[in-house]
């Protein structure tokens, strides 16, 4: 396998993992969404350096949702297609702050091993 390839599997490993505590972290944080207001509230908060494909949006959603940390439900607005949107589960909110403490420990962490590396 090439450097190249070697390099974008585990650059894209990492943003698998990260895609579920941001995600998580949006619905959280801003309550309700549907998938292509999701995208662009990635892409907003990183700036543009994150720009999530669409099936990268919905599979990490599916999957949180398949954790029973997240719930799907549908929403009709006049004269437009019904559109589905994420919540947190209620009950799952301290659960959800734990995730992301320790995933913000993790980050200090990976940061501290990997900042002195040229």
């Amino acid at each position: 396998m090439d450097r190249e390839k070697i390099k974008q599997r585990i650059l894209r490993d990492l943003r698998l993992g990260l895609y579920k505590l941001i995600v998580l972290s949006i619905i959280y944080k801003y309550g309700p969404i549907h998938g292509y207001n999701l995208r662009k509230k990635i892409e907003e908060l990183s700036r543009g350096l994150l720009k999530p494909s669409e099936s990268t949006v919905y599979d990490t959603l599916k999957k949180l949702e398949k954790l029973g940390l997240i719930e799907s439900y549908w929403v009709a607005s006049s004269g437009y297609p019904m559109k589905k949107y994420y919540r947190v589960k209620a009950e799952n909110q301290e659960l959800i702050i734990e995730i992301i403490r320790e995933a913000l420990k993790e980050g200090e962490i990976i940061s501290r091993i990997l900042r002195d590396i040229p």
